[in-house]
């Protein structure tokens, strides 16, 4: 074991001339590891360590293999860090499985420590993640398997079976704690051990062995399919979201994977293929505005050919129209703006946020700012336009439209807070002039 741990750990270019942290749970798998690390500490350089964490699930058993943990690391001389939680009242909290609780809790404490921590996973724990994620259904990622290395975490003893384990601890005398949750049918992993695994290693002896292999070729494939979304992420790039006709345009394989990507982005957590599908539809769809719902409060939002993920906002504001008595400001609290209606001999209208009307064409009585209304118009350069089609071929985002102020009176739209004024109503250089003042208030002023 020693020969094929070292083999591989130059093979896969695992780190060397470094500190490296040997979790230990007092099992066979991780006594064997620590023991061949320190064996192999001078030629790889290492300065071995050892951690354990304490699950608390099995009462005086856990506290037993602690305490084995720390004799051990004691009487080889090894640093150890202890740690412990309580996984059953996470569970409780969060709704886990123990399994998934403990696991997330471990690795908390793992990924706390300095430098780089080395589990013991084997090549039948690596055959066993493979058939449980086949069972539950996967994808390309799920049958790589474990991975020999995810950031600080690394596997040395990927390429050795469990029968490799335990003739190595025979050959060196090693005592080990045995998990009586090991044999416990509750547990999918432990009936695909018990009872899957020795019938398909009837049929092939080096199953395991060979397993390891093509999950070590699907990485590479995985590794390249995710350079390639990469690129074509890093081109669909437009303005804090991506371009969805460049996402439409990626092979089916790249386009679903691109899609896993941007959602990691943002680390929304409980992602599924539901989730994934839903956003493929939402890129596909002919609405520009249309959205879905991801958990963590998180929505994909189409804004024309841009797809983007924004946080959940609550409902635009309601807000009601409001009169314009002239030569005075008005509050539009619900939109933060404020409005002036009067007379500015000083005003430079910019057809966007001040506005010059002819005032006798316009109805001082029930001049208002209001939101828009199904029907509105105005004649603009080109002739008369909806405010909808407008607002369209503008691009607006529909998540806007009801929060952009309409300046009107009884004969209809005059104005457009950012877009526009009606041009039959816009005043000339002659013309007594009514000015529209519109502008963000200055909050820093209120408590």
């Amino acid at each position: 074991m020693r020969d094929k741990v070292l083999a591989f750990w130059r093979a896969q270019a695992l780190p060397e001339d470094t500190a490296v942290t040997c979790a230990v749970s007092g099992g066979a798998d991780s006594v064997a590891m620590l023991h061949c690390l320190l064996a192999l500490q001078d030629e790889l350089r290492l300065t071995v360590r050892a951690a354990h964490y304490n699950h608390h699930l099995r009462g005086a058993e856990s506290d037993h293999d602690e305490a084995f943990v720390r004799e051990l690391c004691r009487n080889w001389s090894v640093p150890l860090t202890v740690s412990g939680g309580d996984v059953a009242a996470r569970a409780a909290e969060t709704g886990e499985s123990l399994e998934e609780a403990a696991r997330r809790m471990r690795y908390a404490f793992f990924a706390s420590l300095d430098g780089f921590l080395a589990t013991a996973h084997t090549a039948d724990d690596n055959l066993e993640t493979v058939l449980l994620n086949l069972v539950r259904g996967t994808s390309l990622r799920g049958l790589c398997g474990i991975p020999i290395r995810r950031g600080k975490f690394l596997r040395p003893l990927l390429p050795c079976t469990r029968q490799d384990i335990l003739e190595y601890l025979a050959q060196n005398a090693l005592s080990h704690m045995e998990d009586s949750t090991n044999a416990q049918p509750g547990c999918v992993r432990n009936r695909l051990r018990q009872q899957v695994v020795p019938l398909l290693r009837r049929e092939n002896p080096r199953l395991a062995e060979n397993t390891l292999s093509m999950t070590l070729r699907l990485r590479a494939d995985d590794d390249a399919l995710d350079d390639a979304v990469r690129q074509a992420l890093e081109r669909a790039a437009d303005k804090g979201g991506w371009r969805c006709s460049a996402l439409r345009a990626l092979p089916d394989a790249l386009r679903a994977r691109a899609v896993r990507a941007i959602l990691d982005t943002k680390r929304i957590p409980r992602i599924t293929e539901r989730h994934v599908a839903a956003v493929l539809r939402l890129i596909a769809s002919p609405d520009p505005s249309a959205r879905c719902d991801l958990p963590g409060g998180v929505v994909a939002a189409r804004e024309y050919d841009r797809l983007l993920l924004i946080a959940a906002q609550p409902d635009a504001p309601v807000w009601d129209a409001v009169l314009l008595p002239l030569e005075q400001w008005t509050d539009l609290p619900q939109l933060a703006l404020r409005v002036f209606a009067g007379t500015d001999p000083g005003a430079t209208p910019d057809g966007k946020t001040i506005f010059a009307l002819r005032r006798a064409d316009v109805d001082a009585a029930t001049l208002c700012v209001r939101p828009r209304l199904t029907g509105d118009a105005l004649c603009l350069p080109g002739g008369r336009k909806t405010l909808k089609r407008w607002m369209i071929d503008c691009k607006l985002p529909l998540s806007q439209r009801d929060t952009i102020p309409i300046i009107a009176d009884k004969n209809g739209v005059l104005a457009v807070y950012g877009m526009g004024i009606d041009q039959t109503r816009m005043a000339g250089i002659q013309d007594d002039a009514l000015i529209i003042k519109i502008e963000k208030k200055d909050t820093s002023r209120y408590d």
